[in-house]
């Protein structure tokens, strides 16, 4: 496995803003990316959806940069923008010309404190986030998650979709919006990450000239909440109209820890190997299983890292030619298979060989790189990006079966069925 080392150059404010600069002096490019610590985990019921509709409301303008204006000038400027809301953040980028970068500086700093919050852009953003919603609930693969999903947590709010119930939608108006974002939007409750063609010395007195005077304010309570163990199994069945069933299957996992004094816990990155071994590629078991049969469409494992739970999950199509009883028992049989053997060295060696792959894939250019050192740095710190591929070196065939007789219990387990009516 290569050795890849993602250089990563940091500095606070003096009003907590904290800046990441990522050198990557390959292209004359730089991708600006404002992270914020506001998710839809900070949200309680009745305003769920609500970070997902600030983000939203951050492209419908401010004083300085009118409706649309935005968009019109990354893009004359030859760049690229977006935003999206996550369960534990909500981020923006712009990446653009080296020449041109501090155009994205200069949008970020100014929408962090002045959105307008236009009432009658409220009103008509709450119509697209309605039919976007919509449109999840037509898909059978959303529906089935999304019931799944309120069925795995029962206490954290991981439970509610990111895009929010629909009776909270109805309900909020604009100045909710705008409490939510004055609440998270403050330079002490995000950070930047600029990723490209320049040097800490280079991009750090741009920085404070546009954010240094920006205010802190303080941060609003946020309950910790913890998942209390799952104690027996929970299984939804879902039906609809749809073409095909749908099979899912998620577990409780281990979350990416600090080292202790006994060293670092390995059992995420075990979770990573074994969601390899059984989904990963064509030689994959749940692939030979069940594509290769032809009793899947297709087949689906990931082991998902969030900053307070961890969920390993399965997700498989069906075709016409297999039952969702028959399917869920050849899954269930390779999942007990791996808690009482460890794969073949073969099988590891594949996975690990495409982890990297993927891996520094998803570094390769300046959006890509940046985003992920984000990623890493909501769940604690941009550091364990480092430690991803190492990490992942250092699981043994033991610890590959211990991770599975942990996961992989019918105590731990939610199933969800999707079952098509055709009328």
């Amino acid at each position: 496995m290569p050795e890849f080392e993602v250089r990563v150059d940091e500095q606070i404010l003096p009003n907590g803003l904290k800046v990441l600069v990522v050198p990557m002096h390959q292209a004359p490019v730089v991708s600006v990316w404002a992270f914020y610590r506001v998710g839809s985990r900070h949200e309680q019921l009745g305003i769920t959806g609500i970070s997902h509709w600030v983000e939203h409301m951050l492209f419908k303008g401010t004083p300085k940069f009118p409706k649309g204006q935005i968009a019109r000038l990354i893009q004359k400027h030859g760049g690229t923008l977006n935003g999206h809301t996550t369960y534990d953040h909500t981020a923006y980028f712009e990446t653009l010309p080296k020449t041109n970068w501090l155009i994205a500086l200069d949008i970020e700093a100014d929408r962090m404190t002045n959105a307008l919050f236009d009432p009658q852009e409220t009103e008509l953003e709450r119509g697209v986030i309605l039919r976007e919603l919509e449109m999840y609930e037509n898909h059978p693969e959303h529906r089935l998650f999304m019931e799944v999903m309120a069925a795995v947590f029962q206490v954290h709010p991981y439970r509610n979709p990111i895009i929010g119930w629909r009776c909270d939608l109805e309900r909020m108006g604009r100045e909710d919006l705008y409490e939510h974002y004055r609440r998270f939007y403050s330079p002490n409750n995000a950070f930047l990450v600029l990723c490209g063609d320049l040097t800490l010395e280079e991009a750090l007195p741009e920085v404070e000239r546009r954010f240094g005077e920006i205010a802190p304010r303080p941060l609003p309570s946020v309950p910790a909440v913890k998942e209390p163990p799952q104690r027996s199994e929970r299984r939804v069945r879902v039906k609809g109209h749809g073409e095909l069933p749908m099979l899912v299957m998620l577990f409780h996992a281990p979350t990416y820890q600090e080292p202790t004094r006994n060293g670092l816990d390995l059992s995420p990155y075990a979770g990573h190997l074994l969601a390899g071994v059984l989904g990963t590629g064509r030689t994959s078991r749940l692939y030979r299983r069940l594509v290769e049969t032809q009793k899947a469409v297709s087949v689906w494992v990931g082991n998902s890292i969030h900053k307070e739970a961890a969920l390993f999950g399965i997700f498989v199509t069906l075709t016409d030619r297999a039952t969702l009883p028959e399917v869920e028992d050849i899954v269930w049989g390779e999942l007990i298979r791996l808690t009482e053997v460890p794969p073949e060295p073969k099988e590891v060696q594949r996975v690990l060989r495409q982890e990297a792959a993927d891996f520094l894939r998803s570094l390769d250019g300046a959006t890509e790189r940046a985003y992920q050192v984000g990623a890493y740095e909501v769940l604690k710190t941009w550091r364990w990006l480092n430690r991803y591929l190492p990490s992942l070196q250092k699981v043994t065939p033991e610890l590959l079966v211990q991770t599975a007789q942990q996961i992989f219990t019918e105590t731990n387990r939610t199933v969800g069925w999707f079952e098509p009516v055709r009328s």
